[in-house]
């Protein structure tokens, strides 16, 4: 609500179905923190009986998913301990942010309210440094702290501290959310939270981007204060000082001149590519909890790779895909298949591919040298749209690799296939277990074209650049 009130009216009026969850979980987290502190036994607070429990405590024992209720606000107490003076808040979390203070002491003033002295606050957090080798060792997965952490993931202030420079006003915000959700809903205000990280999944339908021209200010990108800026077109800005903003300024360019193609700096760009020209691809799932040897929370697994190689006869293509521990397997495919020379193109390269190999070498040092000269040889495709070299205002404002092959094709590249983006990909891969062969066929075939067209797609992206800049 503080953040979007649209956003928070719409999730309130029209609830959907959760999307696929970022991290692949064997055991609920749940399940793991309460092993880890061996809290199996302990009583689990029911609806309307959380208050029994609680008098039911002596000091030094614990309960867990304590439901409170203050007005119209629920909370739930993952972990509460009897103090002998008071009572202690414990708050498993993936990870340990200092913004998590201000649910803390929300939580704390609804607990208050109900005669719930909470004393002490913790927060049970993934250990980042713990690295896997046999079984699962619960004990060294977890860290607890009456810190929070900074954006560098560096334990510095205390919950206490946090929370004394919070002005939290439970009443208020009851008020104020129930007078929202009984109200209209609110008009749409573009800021930073529409994109940041990722686009709202409402920002589309708030905007109306569809009927927006692509000149439209609203398509900004990288500029200072742009979300403050009148609705209109990016033609019409001072032009002073947007040579600071490479993309903002290429877009502006577009906006007089479309496309903008800074011909010379895609010259630049490409005069230390060597032939022959390969085209990289992975597709990976991110794990919470470390699977298997070597990995580390929040690592990522690489299940599959596409490569499209070009030679003297045209197109040459090769694939993996593997299941469970298919590390090694994955990475001495790759090392069979990748050229020994020559530049190998990779859309998002930094944010990606490099950064999985960069895991791979520290998980199979064996492996390191080889896999080294493979991202070294790496250059990154998207630059050249990122950087302001090449805009055109059918981009409206997006970057992404299925975005800017349209611009080189009149073929509907993705549209046909089963599977046509990351997300559906993730999804099919983690079906993948629990199918029987038939469906396993399926997925694999279904997997194996998705990831084929995504090389396919950086290949037909690098000629259309080529192409423009022999014009």
């Amino acid at each position: 609500m503080q953040k979007c009130p649209r956003l928070a009216w719409l999730e309130y009026h029209h609830r959907q179905e959760s999307s696929l969850p970022f991290y692949n979980m064997e055991d609920s987290f749940s399940s793991l923190w309460t092993r880890a502190y061996g809290l199996q036994d302990t009583p689990r607070g029911q609806r309307g009986d959380s208050f029994r429990i609680l008098d039911s405590l002596a000091p030094g024992e614990s309960a867990r998913f304590i439901r409170i209720v203050y007005r119209d606000l629920r909370i739930t107490i993952p972990w509460i301990r009897k103090l002998e003076d008071g009572w202690e808040a414990i708050w498993p979390m993936f990870t340990a942010r200092e913004s998590e203070a201000w649910v803390m002491k929300l939580a704390r003033l609804a607990a208050a309210a109900n005669g719930i002295d909470i004393r002490r606050q913790e927060a049970v957090f993934l250990n980042r440094s713990y690295i896997r080798q046999g079984s699962l060792d619960t004990g060294k997965l977890f860290l607890k702290s009456d810190c929070l952490e900074n954006r560098k993931h560096h334990l510095t202030s205390s919950i206490e501290d946090l929370q004394a420079d919070l002005d939290v006003d439970p009443d208020r915000l009851i008020d104020e959310a129930c007078s929202l959700f009984s109200g209209p809903c609110p008009k749409a205000v573009n800021s930073r939270h529409c994109a940041l990280g990722k686009r709202c999944r409402h920002y589309e339908s708030c905007f109306r981007t569809d009927l927006r021209p692509g000149d439209d200010t609203i398509f900004l990108r990288t500029l200072p204060g742009r979300f403050s800026l009148p609705e209109g077109s990016m033609a019409d800005l001072d032009p002073a000082g947007l040579e600071n903003y490479p993309t903002a300024f290429g877009q502006y360019q577009a906006a007089r001149h479309n496309p903008w193609i800074d011909r010379e700096g895609l010259r630049q760009w490409m005069q230390d590519a060597v032939h022959p020209y390969s085209y990289l691809d992975f597709e990976w799932d991110t794990f919470a909890v470390p699977p298997y040897r070597g990995m580390k929370p929040a690592d990522v697994l690489c299940f599959q790779f596409s490569l499209h190689t070009e030679t003297e006869e045209g197109l040459d293509h090769a694939s993996f895909f593997g299941w469970g521990d298919c590390r090694r397997a994955f990475i001495q495919r790759l090392l069979e298949t990748v050229p020994k020379e020559g530049t190998i193109f990779v859309y998002n390269m930094e944010g990606a591919e490099a950064l999985r190999l960069r895991q791979l070498a520290r998980q199979f040092p064996e492996y390191a040298e080889p896999l080294q000269q493979i991202w070294e040889r790496m250059k990154d495709l998207s630059k050249p749209f990122e950087n302001g070299l090449y805009y055109n205002l059918r981009m409206k404002g997006r970057f992404s690799l299925k975005q800017v092959v349209t611009l080189f094709t009149d073929d509907p590249v993705y549209s046909s296939l089963a599977i046509h983006d990351g997300l559906q990909a993730v999804r099919a891969y983690r079906e993948y277990e629990t199918a029987d062969p038939g469906t396993r066929e399926r997925i694999m075939e279904e997997l194996d074209r998705y990831c084929q067209m995504d090389t396919y797609a950086e290949y037909l992206v690098l000629k259309g650049l080529e192409k423009v800049m022999e014009e």
